[in-house]
């Protein structure tokens, strides 16, 4: 058995010693055995896995590199490696952008050591590819790693732990661990207060972070709240620069429209189309998605709106006033026009205007009928219903089985298959639903009841709607199997 094989075993096994600690054991390992092999090709075929009490940091690839190449690794090889990396990842090559880190690891170790800002930089890296990925547990072992490194080289409230920091606790996030999650961001949120004061924009994407994990915990107060924060600290960073502020403020409009307060949603967008209208004109093609947006946003009800004002609530004048600059728009493409003009006909389908539908689909199934390029987009926007609203999330978990307490080897998935049709005016019909566990009587009835208040875009033939049958969905979820014995035994 070779020596790097040996190594391998060994540092595979559990070590009762610090992380840092071991860290200094590895590198020394790893120089040892870099040495003892010298003018030889090292790592050719071999993966090396640098364990951290028995968790993976990360394996090295596969090298095609000589040891002659490798023998003087210079601050320069490693600043080409994550630019490498850097570039990789905008690209989303995301395979090559794993070795372009692994190897900056490497480079890291070599050049400065383990208890190095460079190698926790490596280290985050990696664990920010890891997060884009999937590979969530992973990449919270790297930024825990990085997370010490920094923390023993500076202190614990440096500027440098806030990005290992917010990539932890998307980790963490993703993964369920939503309480773990919400203490991570909000640490990275302090340590940016201590540095830059309680009103510094470093914090904004923290904020965010906080704002989903509240959401997907159920605070909406807190949600909301918060939401208000990052807004003030929006308004004061663009207050000479109205354009630059509104990607900010359709990012608080979505918000708002996930949250259910749609007329605040509204507002939002009132101010947007203001804004749009003084800087450029009433007829700008800029304003076509955020009309449209307001339009959609009367699909909903609002809980805060009376009761008597809900029936006058309409959306089809934005959508009217879209289409006007559209047609007024010389550089539209075919597909942002039919796009716009689709949003009118779908408003009158949801209101059960059918015949104002019917007249706006035929116009549109001639305009598209008049080249191949059109024909192609005729075929993707008419050849099948459409949903028209965006459906709400279903519950991905049965009974009280939740993010907090999944185990693999006690859980099952359970599936819930819907059958039906969709008539030439949009509405569902004819639902069959069949639970599989067929006890899951209660999940059973929760999709079925998402099936049957869908409307749709029906599928035009020769410019008229038409029925559709036989349309499918499948729901899958997760349940305990002790819950289900005990809905047996009941």
């Amino acid at each position: 058995m070779t020596l790097i094989r040996s190594l391998n075993i060994f540092l595979n096994m559990s070590i009762n010693i610090s992380k840092i600690e071991l860290k200094k054991f590895i590198f020394s390992a790893y120089l040892f055995v870099y040495l003892f092999f010298i003018g030889e090709t090292l790592y050719a075929n071999e993966n090396i896995i640098v364990q951290d009490k028995g968790n993976t940091v990360y394996e090295k690839v596969d090298s095609k590199v000589s040891i002659n190449e490798l023998d003087e690794p210079t601050e320069k090889q490693l600043t080409e490696e994550i630019n490498r990396y850097r570039r990789l990842i905008q690209s989303e090559t995301f395979d090559e952008a794993d070795n372009a880190a692994k190897s900056a690891i490497e480079l890291a170790i070599q050049i400065f050591g383990t208890e190095s800002k460079e190698f926790a930089r490596a280290l985050i890296n990696l664990g920010i590819l890891q997060n884009a990925t999937g590979q969530y547990e992973t990449a919270a072992q790297n930024f825990n790693s990085a997370i010490e490194i920094i923390e023993s080289i500076d202190d614990r409230l440096n500027l440098s732990l806030v990005e290992p920091l917010k990539g932890l606790g998307k980790s963490q996030l993703e993964i369920g661990n939503f309480n773990q999650a919400k203490k991570t961001f909000n640490k990275a949120a302090h340590i940016t207060h201590v540095n830059e004061g309680p009103h510094n924009l470093i914090q904004m994407e923290i904020l965010e972070s906080i704002v989903e994990t509240d959401f997907r915990m159920g605070n909406i107060k807190d949600v909301r709240n918060i939401l208000e924060r990052i807004n003030i600290l929006n308004l004061k960073k663009f207050e000479e620069n109205s354009i630059a502020l509104l990607p900010a403020l359709k990012k608080h409009a979505d918000w708002q429209n996930r949250l259910g307060y749609f007329r605040d949603e509204r507002e939002t967008y009132k101010r947007i189309i203001k804004i749009i209208e003084l800087n450029y004109d009433k007829n700008s093609k800029l304003l076509i998605d955020p009309l449209i947006k307001m339009g959609k946003s009367f699909y909903f009800i609002d809980r805060t709106v009376i009761e008597n004002e809900r029936g006058m609530l309409t959306g089809e004048m934005y959508f009217k006033r879209a289409i006007r600059i559209a047609e007024k728009t010389d550089d539209i493409s075919d597909r942002e026009y039919i796009n716009t003009k689709l949003t009118l006909a779908d408003c009158y389908i949801y209101e059960g205007l059918i015949g104002r539908a019917r007249a706006i689909y035929a116009n549109i199934w001639r305009y598209l009928s008049t080249s191949d390029e059109r024909l192609l987009l005729r075929n993707e926007y008419l050849s099948e219903p459409v949903q028209i609203i965006e459906a709400r999330p279903l519950p991905r978990y049965a009974s009280n089985l939740s993010d907090k307490n999944i185990k693999p080897d006690e859980t099952a998935t359970g599936t819930i298959n819907v059958s039906y049709n969709v008539s030439a005016r949009g509405r569902v019909q004819n639902v069959k639903t069949e639970a599989s566990p067929k006890e899951f009587f209660e999940m059973k009835q929760i999709v079925q009841r998402e099936i049957r208040n869908r409307v749709y875009r029906p599928k035009i033939i020769n410019g008229k709607p038409v029925a559709t049958n036989a349309l499918t969905f499948e729901h899958t979820f997760l349940y305990n199997l002790t819950d289900l014995e005990d809905i047996r035994k009941n």
